[in-house]
């Protein structure tokens, strides 16, 4: 027999569906379990206090943002050497691009000032981005990614006007999921 036949044949089995069903729901298991563990640190609930001036010396500050705009605002952990933020950075950017949200980016371990601008600018990047290394540190306390418990990147959080924490996600992003979040955050 033919090879195209038996497959026809094979694909027409119940017994069939039911292992690729079996298996789908495995590898969907699996990432859930990865995502979870990921995600384990990201803190939840009220957002942390983030006030700095980005790169291009802009002040940003996450509570008068709120107190002036109804949007929800994405909150973005990335680096310059991180390669799952090379993937995600474009997403934020459409995102960012589209003016119907807030956005703001952290730098993570990603040089100067200057390396973070030609970075963007190489990358045709947009979104407001703040040098975590920039920022003064006191002796003893945490970072602003551990602050927020950011500990794998990219790292997301989407924040309704109120400063909840609707959102957290880690890893690899799409624009439309973003968008999907974002939006679904101004009926919670």
């Amino acid at each position: 027999m033919d090879n195209k036949i038996l497959l026809r044949q094979r694909i027409r089995t119940g017994s069939f569906w039911v292992k690729q069903l079996r298996d789908i729901s495995l590898i969907l298991v699996i990432l859930f379990v990865i995502t979870s563990y990921l995600q384990r640190d990201m803190i939840n609930g009220q957002a942390p206090n983030l006030s700095a001036l980005t790169v291009s010396q802009q002040p940003f500050d996450l509570t008068t943002l709120a107190s002036t705009s109804t949007k929800p605002t994405l909150v973005y952990f990335w680096g310059t050497w991180c390669s799952a933020c090379k993937i995600t950075s474009p997403m934020v950017n459409s995102v960012a691009s589209s003016n119907d949200y807030q956005v703001i980016s952290i730098a993570v371990a990603s040089g100067s000032d200057d390396d973070i601008t030609q970075y963007m600018q190489l990358n045709q990047l947009s979104f407001e981005v703040i040098n975590e290394a920039q920022l003064p540190q006191a002796i003893n306390l945490p970072s602003l990614s551990q602050q927020w418990g950011a500990n794998v990147f990219p790292s997301i959080y989407i924040i309704d006007e109120n400063q909840h924490i609707r959102f957290v996600t880690s890893g690899v992003t799409t624009a439309w999921g973003l968008k999907l979040r974002l939006w679904l955050t101004t009926f919670l």
